[in-house]
């Protein structure tokens, strides 16, 4: 993954709240959801790709845009 797509993907967790922040421990990038539970990053893309966090935000856009 280049960093282009990891902040891509960073910013639309965010988007969609599924995150609300990120931080590297020692070498290892964690994602943090409102909770406050931690995950680390290779487990929370397996779970959500580029692909399917993409679709995620077409659909999200698609309801705004219906709703307005």
């Amino acid at each position: 993954m280049t960093q282009l797509e990891l902040t891509q993907c960073l910013h639309w967790a965010k988007t969609l709240d599924l995150i609300v922040s990120s931080r590297m421990i020692n070498g290892v990038l964690y994602v943090y959801n409102a909770t406050g539970q931690k995950r680390p990053w290779d487990n929370f893309i397996a779970d959500y790709p580029l692909e399917r966090l993409q679709a995620m935000i077409d659909r999200m856009q698609m309801r705004l845009k219906a709703a307005s």
